[in-house]
């Protein structure tokens, strides 16, 4: 009898997996939020770092697991917690459940992805014996190695939000001068092609180049300050002396080595800002003298 209700429960398993996906959580908006995933270095706005963080994927891929640690101690407390990120394909909309060694938890009943971006909103809770306030949490991807986590409270509803924390999420072993070195490099080709006025694309759309003569800002001027050097010409040498990232963003100190056509030396030292668009590392300012 037993051997018999075995293989019933055998054909029965095999009548679900045959009617139904393979993975249950291989749909791609399960991935929307898989940009989280990895080791990271935690930092505040100013620069401090806050703790370390692993991302990963579990059960199957449906959950997408948190585990934090503060950097350091507080009277001899290391504060953890886990947070446990999944969408819910019943209420078709991300969810999230923290859990800490303080004791507490908090539901994130509430998200949605949108443009990069993924966004939880708490379920209400006490703050006083007749007042309630709610918590929205932001995720935003700003590249493959930098993720800014956003947590703000409201006390009115949603109307009005104020900021509990902003962090920073490093990618351990987060490589800025390969960052730098890479832009460098891309722009020296251009250069020594004699295609200048493509260096104009490694600016944002916000740039300045500023000297103690000039200022230049909008791509079309950029673009015709670049062609510009065409009189010179020669070969362009880049040398990144200093680099490091300062709330999402580069600064870079370097220098700059033109061997014009007439094999005449032209050396300036720059500073450097440069931001995430689109996905890519560009210039914001370009500082000379």
């Amino acid at each position: 009898m037993r051997k018999k209700l075995f293989f019933i429960f055998i054909g029965l398993c095999g009548f679900n997996f045959a009617n139904t996906q393979s993975i249950p959580c291989s749909n791609p908006i399960y991935r929307q939020f898989d940009f989280w995933i990895g080791e990271w270095e935690v930092f505040g706005k100013n620069g401090v770092k806050a703790g370390d963080s692993k991302i990963s994927v579990i059960l199957d891929s449906c959950i997408i697991l948190e585990e934090w640690a503060n950097y350091g101690f507080q009277q001899g407390f290391s504060f953890k917690g886990k947070s446990f990120n999944t969408y819910n394909r019943a209420a078709k909309q991300w969810q999230q459940t923290w859990v800490d060694n303080t004791g507490t938890t908090t539901n994130f009943n509430i998200g949605k992805f949108d443009n990069n971006r993924l966004t939880f909103i708490s379920n209400p809770f006490k703050i006083t014996k007749d007042s309630f306030a709610i918590r929205r949490l932001s995720f935003y991807k700003l590249s493959d190695e930098l993720v800014r986590q956003h947590g703000e409270i409201s006390k009115d509803s949603g109307r009005n939000y104020i900021t509990e924390y902003d962090l920073e999420y490093r990618k351990k072993h987060f490589n800025v001068n390969k960052i730098v070195d890479s832009l460098f490099n891309k722009m020296i080709t251009a250069y020594n092609t004699k295609q200048y006025g493509i260096i104009a694309n490694y600016y944002c759309k916000n740039a300045k180049i500023i000297s103690k003569t000039e200022q230049v800002a909008d791509f079309q001027n950029i673009v015709k300050y670049w062609n510009g050097f065409e009189k010179l010409a020669g070969k362009w040498e880049l040398q990144n002396l200093k680099s490091e990232l300062i709330n999402g963003l580069i600064w870079q100190k370097g220098k700059s080595i033109i061997t014009d056509k007439n094999n005449k030396k032209h050396t300036v030292d720059f500073t450097l800002i440069i931001v995430m668009e689109n996905n890519e590392w560009k210039i914001l300012q370009d500082a000379y003298w």
